[in-house]
């Protein structure tokens, strides 16, 4: 390239995709004041968002069953609005309805008890995962350009442009990007299924508040969401079946030879299960003393990946198409105990405080307060996958490990060394999958307590100077990171990071 000799020069230019979608919804709702102790909240929400349209049908879908005049097989590549083929990737979810339902009631009209419960159904967005501009094949013109003699005579030289050069573009038909069946393929097939659903979660909650005494408020519930036809990690269903793998199974055996992978994009068919006790202590400000302390125990399961935010690893959300039951299992983020603590408190020193409120003392020990956000929680799920997928099947995720028994050290066998029972794990069978669960691991907890100390000083009537001396993770304990989980490779169940220990900051700020 510092020549301007290059071996080989590719070239794609995309023709511009103009689409759109229209949001439609409508709701209607009230408030019933049943009696004075009891208040009713009711409702329905309806909500759609249309299907994708391109003005100039540049998008393509998949007709499965179809056979393709290449190859003999079926498996058809399609064009919106040609030779017949519908205008829209996938049908429009009309009956998005999301009823709603809340209670707030003071038993037996006490005034320092309110039990307060709600349910209701809400809809995501199609483009959750952002694939408006996918399914874009055929509309785009490609160049490719190699050496003939392997580097010895260049294609092009950079200085003189792409001479005698046009980008081609394939014809847009029954044979877009097939092959005859063993034959190098050459596309990869993305696509809308056509039944796509809009995904949507019921949410639950139900708790009992009391006030007591000192400003205090103690509250119990219970909270839940169970989210359904989540769109998911885009998935290859062009993997051998299961009956077929073996010794010599090939390209040939796919569903759809003629292709390399037949991907669907971001489809509808995440389930999770999210469910929760908590415990809430909150105290507002008075006496200088202000605080929340919160206790969640949960349990989230599910069978689809977080979209980027995830506190755990499982490498894939999918390991076999044809049996996601496999892939049911703790999330990633399936914390099942955190606490949580902040607080504020105002020293009960200086003017108008209960002692030092006179005399020079009040200049040194006087205005200052302390404040600290304190967090536990428990360690993040992760799965053991494999070096190398040896099931020869084309499959549509990782391949996990199988497990010889509970892999789980007790937690004072624990180093940082040998995180879990490495010896628990095997590589599976050539041409079988492994019998791992999703996430049967933990990584270490988070213990993280955050200091503040800070002192005001007045400065006339309206303004005042704040010194602030924090400290983030006073006591200076680690949280490791998750610990090598690819079975036979490197650091295999060693923990090789760990977040930043304790660190100090001194600051300065004027209020006005």
């Amino acid at each position: 390239m510092m020549l301007g000799l290059p071996q080989s020069v590719t070239l794609r230019e995309t023709e511009v995709l103009d689409r759109s979608s229209k949001y439609l919804a409508a709701f209607a709702q009230t408030d019933w004041n049943v009696s004075k102790d009891l208040v009713l909240n009711l409702g329905v929400r309806w909500e759609t968002d249309t299907a994708i349209v391109d003005k100039n049908n540049r998008m393509n879908g998949f007709d499965a069953t179809a056979i393709n005049p290449v190859s003999g097989t079926p498996g058809v590549v399609k064009f919106m609005g040609q030779d017949g083929f519908r205008t829209t990737p996938y049908n429009t979810d009309w009956n998005n309805f999301g009823p709603r339902f809340g209670l707030a009631w003071k038993p037996f009209g006490s005034t320092k008890t309110v039990v307060r419960g709600g349910w209701g159904v809400s809809f995501a967005h199609p483009f959750d995962r952002g694939a408006p501009n996918s399914a874009s094949l055929g509309f785009e013109q490609s160049l490719s350009l190699n050496s003939p003699d392997n580097g010895i005579t260049f294609p092009v030289v950079v200085a003189q442009g792409l001479p005698n050069a046009s980008l081609s573009k394939p014809a847009l038909n029954d044979s877009f990007g097939a092959v005859r069946v063993g034959q190098a393929v050459t596309t990869a097939v993305t696509f809308f299924e056509e039944n796509r659903r809009t995904g949507y979660s019921m949410q639950y909650n139900f708790n009992i508040q009391r006030e007591l005494f000192g400003g205090m408020q103690v509250e119990v519930g219970y909270l839940a969401n169970l989210s359904r036809k989540l769109a998911s990690a885009n998935l290859n269903i062009n993997q051998i079946p299961n009956e077929k793998m073996g010794l010599g199974t090939s390209q040939r055996d796919r569903p759809y030879p003629q292709f390399n992978g037949v991907t669907l994009i971001a489809p509808a068919l995440g389930v999770s299960d999210y469910h929760a006790g908590i415990l809430r202590l909150q105290k507002r400000f008075s006496t200088g003393l202000s605080f929340n302390f919160n206790y969640t125990w949960s349990k989230f399961l599910n069978n689809t990946d977080e979209g980027g935010a995830a506190l755990g690893a499982e490498g894939s959300p999918y390991s076999n198409y044809y049996n996601r039951r496999a892939d049911w299992g703790p999330s990633e983020n399936d914390i099942p105990h955190r606490i949580s603590f902040s607080g504020v408190y105002d020293l009960p020193f200086g003017t108008g405080k209960r002692w030092v409120s006179k005399g020079p003392a009040k200049w040194v020990v006087g205005d200052w307060g302390l404040s600290t956000v304190t967090t536990l929680q428990s360690g993040a799920a992760f799965t053991v996958t494999t070096q190398v997928d040896s099931t020869n099947a084309f499959s549509s995720g990782g391949l996990r490990a199988d497990v010889l028994r509970n892999p789980n050290l007790p937690a004072g066998e624990r180093t940082l060394g040998r995180w879990f029972d490495t010896g628990a794990f095997a590589q599976p069978a050539a041409f079988r999958y492994g019998n791992q669960g999703v996430n049967i691991l933990r990584g270490d907890g988070l213990v993280n307590v955050d200091l503040s100390l800070l002192r005001n000083f007045p400065i006339g009537e309206q303004r005042k100077l704040q010194f602030r001396a924090e400290s983030f993770n006073v006591s200076n304990t680690p949280t490791f990171g998750l610990p090598g989980r690819t079975f036979g490779g490197p650091g295999f169940g060693v923990i090789g990071s760990a977040s930043p220990g304790r660190r100090l900051q001194l600051g300065l700020r004027l209020v006005w």
